[in-house]
């Protein structure tokens, strides 16, 4: 987290999820870069074999329409039955697939969100709600973000909105916490599969100025899941208070989070239920676009 004031210029350039790479030198400079994948015979390098299998893997599962069997992927992609076992053993535990313990079947894992942190926060498929949070951020003079849960116990900063010539709060595009931290961390408690006994597991691990109790904890995130928003009054960083706001999916679960962040001196009690009417609006939008993400 990083406090920015008017004289310090702020540009989405400046992000470092989004800088742009070193230019090359010697042959690879006069290289053409193409949307298309380079053909046989027009490569410059020796391909990595392991990690083209590994990509040919991902590829071939997030492409199918239902979970698949060790044996139609070693089959389908002509690999020795040993190396495709590990390298699907390998991406589960890096979080990028799943396997049903019962049915032993390989579907897609949320780790892959990881990758398109930087991505996503361009623009690209959130072009209509950044407008959307741009307009927030600037009106009522807050930083306002977009998380997304990727794993059982971590969520990832997909976009942020700053406020145009304010004394403001910036975080980085990309960047990972807890999942239970901040005000979005009640809406996940109350929002989400885990049981109890996972949600206290993941409190005793988390680092927060003023620690409540889990019993408090839990208590809030119930009465957060009543009103449908959630505040984070320096509980996380002191100083600071969030106000968050769930998107859920057809099961009732929370798939995002928005979040407006300012100094605490700038809140007022009143002005949670303002901000949460205002990320309501981007929230419902995305929500009706979860299928296509």
């Amino acid at each position: 987290m990083e406090i920015i004031t008017p004289n310090k210029k702020v540009s989405r350039e400046s992000d470092p999820m989004k800088a742009e790479p070193a230019p090359a030198s010697g042959a690879a400079a006069n290289q053409i870069v193409t949307g298309d994948r380079p053909r046989a015979g027009m490569l410059s390098y020796k391909p990595v074999g392991a990690l083209l299998a590994g990509l040919s893997v991902l590829r071939y599962i997030a492409a199918a329409p239902s979970p698949l069997p060790l044996s139609q992927i070693t089959r389908d992609l002509k690999l020795n039955p040993s190396t495709c076992l590990n390298i699907l053993r390998t991406l589960t535990q890096e979080g990028y697939l799943i396997i049903d313990p019962h049915s032993k079947l390989y579907s897609m894992g949320l780790g892959v969100l990881e990758l398109l942190g930087g991505a996503l926060a361009q623009g690209g498929d959130f072009r209509a709600i950044r407008s959307i949070t741009d307009s927030i951020a600037l009106s009522e003079r807050v930083t306002v973000t977009l998380w997304r849960r990727v794993k059982r116990d971590r969520k990832i900063l997909v976009l942020e909105s700053l406020p145009v010539g304010e004394m403001s709060i910036k975080m980085a595009v990309g960047q990972r916490l807890p999942l239970l931290v901040g005000a979005a961390g009640y809406l996940w408690a109350a929002y989400s599969n885990l049981t109890e006994e996972e949600l206290s597991d993941q409190f005793r691990q988390i680092r927060l100025e003023r620690r409540p109790t889990f019993r408090d904890f839990m208590d809030e995130a119930q009465r957060s899941k009543q009103r449908g928003w959630a505040v984070d009054d320096g509980q996380y960083t002191a100083g600071t208070t969030s106000v968050s706001v769930p998107v859920l999916d057809e099961k009732g679960e929370a798939v995002f989070a928005f979040t407006a962040t300012m100094f605490s001196m700038q809140f007022k009690p009143e002005r949670a239920e303002t901000l949460a009417r205002e990320m309501a609006r981007p929230a419902a939008l995305l929500s009706s676009a979860l299928s296509y993400l």
